[in-house]
């Protein structure tokens, strides 16, 4: 059989091989409910890919709702969603007849059916009843309606390897007449459950390559203005008094074009317009708000319709000052670059002399500075130049706060066996901190504490990746197994030593 080139597909075909293999090999019970577990993963993955397909769809209807040369792929896109959709309510109808035929659900494990491992009803339904090739037809059948869709030849050959929707052929030397035969003989119900479900990631994924071929073409290169909106832009927020406030205004859309013939008014006062800007200059009488109103009257290049837009603009008139803030948060971090912007109302900011005390602070342009404080306690930056009187302003420094470490997205209580042993090492996370910084696992203690009986076996890690121990250790995990995760040091930025947090505790399920 043909192996898929995409790497989620690929992992779902060779895990159903090797457990096929361990099947045929009469191997323990839980080899089947392994298959139970594979058919359960296949299900959450496909509800990824439906979110996904859901969201390429709308960015191709948004495009298609701005610009109507677009509306094609709108349609192609649909018809896309109706062929899949079809062909998935066809794969589900057969599994939950087969389900059905197998008892319905089993009272001990509702996921599977009462008769899970009995090789004959999957071979009554699909080979003797031949709904096994009728399905044959039907995916080789979807598989050409998707591929017809796209109507440049080149573009459809291009893409017709990346449809993991088909067939596998008949394995070389095999005894099997028929593609049923080769899949559903002797099988029992466990095993085809998820083969179902894989054939439905298929036609989803497809699905998902077809969407996405149309999106590319909806995204387009060229585009036309269908929205205008007055931009005011000033060279400053704030004016002294006696000075005067400088700006333009122009009309923005999403034309490249600056064209359009246009006029412009301030408060009843017209400027002239040259290449679709209107230059002014203001002269503000006092200080505090000042508010202005901007017309712009053009005519729209699509529907040649004359059209008045306004727009209202303020800004404060003060009087000389001086501030300093830091940019995220009122405090300076051990360890990390925290940004500091210095300004200085009315005063040219080259001329500011900006030191500081208690920390390093290194210079990025005339108002931008980066402080990064190496120990806790306070820091003093003052500010002068440019006819100011100094003036100081205090920071306090603090350590990074304290990571939650956490095994994937978890910090303790029951958790999957397979999900325990998926992850290969606790990581810490920052919650909630603004700043740009990692922290990483010195090192932890952990304890084995198995259900069955026996000893709690203990072992150290260095470093937050497991080593063979614990690795092995983790290996070892089986339902309701108790693991502790002890000792946990972790080092964040601008530490001299290691912090200990808290443990966690996991329980297999």
């Amino acid at each position: 059989m043909s192996l898929p080139k995409q790497p989620r597909q690929l992992m779902i075909t060779l895990m159903y091989l090797v457990l096929l293999a361990m099947l045929a090999l009469n191997v323990s019970a839980e080899i089947m409910n392994a298959f139970l577990t594979l058919d359960q993963g296949i299900g959450n993955s496909n509800s990824i890919v439906d979110s996904s397909n859901e969201q390429i769809m709308n960015s191709i209807a948004k495009q298609a709702k701005a610009y109507k040369k677009y509306a094609k792929y709108q349609t192609a896109a649909e018809k896309t969603r109706t062929i899949s959709g079809e062909m998935n309510e066809k794969l589900i109808a057969l599994r939950d007849e087969l389900f059905s035929l197998a008892g319905g659900p089993d009272p001990e494990n509702p996921v599977r059916p009462v008769r899970y491992k009995d090789k004959d009803i999957a071979a009554k339904l699909l080979i003797k009843e031949g709904k096994g090739e009728e399905l044959r037809e039907q995916v080789i059948e979807t598989r050409n309606q998707l591929l017809q869709l796209i109507k440049d030849p080149k573009e459809r050959e291009a893409l017709e390897s990346s449809l993991p929707l088909e067939i596998p052929e008949i394995p070389e030397g095999s005894d099997k007449a028929t593609w049923s035969e080769s899949s559903f003989d002797q099988m029992p119900v466990v095993a085809v459950m998820p083969m179902f479900n894989k054939l439905i990631n298929d036609v989803k994924t497809s699905e998902t390559a077809i969407l996405n071929h149309f999106f590319k073409k909806a995204k387009g290169t060229n585009y036309v203005p269908d929205a205008f909106e007055v931009v005011v832009a000033t060279d400053k927020g704030y004016v002294i008094r006696g000075e005067s406030l400088k700006g333009e205004i122009f009309l923005g859309s999403y034309s490249s074009s600056n064209n359009n013939k246009m006029s412009v008014t301030i408060d009843d006062k017209s400027y002239p317009v040259s290449n679709g800007k209107a230059s002014f200059d203001l002269k503000p009488g006092g200080l505090g708000k000042q508010e202005h109103t901007a017309v712009v009257t053009m005519k729209n290049p699509l529907t040649g319709k004359t059209s008045t837009f306004r727009k209202k603009f303020d800004y404060e008139v003060g009087e000389r000052s001086v501030t300093v803030a830091a940019e995220k948060m009122n405090v300076l971090y051990v360890g990390v670059e925290n940004p500091i912007a210095v300004s200085a109302a009315g005063t040219n900011s080259t001329q500011l002399n900006v030191k500081a005390e208690g920390t390093p602070l290194t210079k990025i342009n005339s108002t931008k500075f980066m402080a990064k404080p190496t120990t806790p306690g306070k820091a003093t930056i003052t500010v002068s130049g440019g006819g100011l009187p100094p003036s100081s302003f205090e920071y306090r420094i603090k350590k990074i706060p304290d990571p939650i470490v956490k095994l994937g997205k978890k910090k303790g209580g029951r958790i999957s066996k397979a999900e325990f042993k998926a992850h290969k090492g606790p990581v810490p996370f920052l919650e909630n901190f603004d700043f740009k910084a990692e922290c990483r696992i010195q090192g932890f203690e952990l304890v084995r504490v198995p259900k069955k009986g026996g000893d709690a076996r203990r072992e150290v890690n260095s470093g937050g990746k497991y080593n063979s121990r614990v690795q092995s250790l983790v290996n070892q995990a089986d339902f309701d197994d108790t693991y502790y995760f002890n000792e946990l040091k972790v080092r964040c930025p601008g530490d001299t030593n290691s912090r200990e947090l808290n443990g966690m505790i996991f329980t297999i399920k």
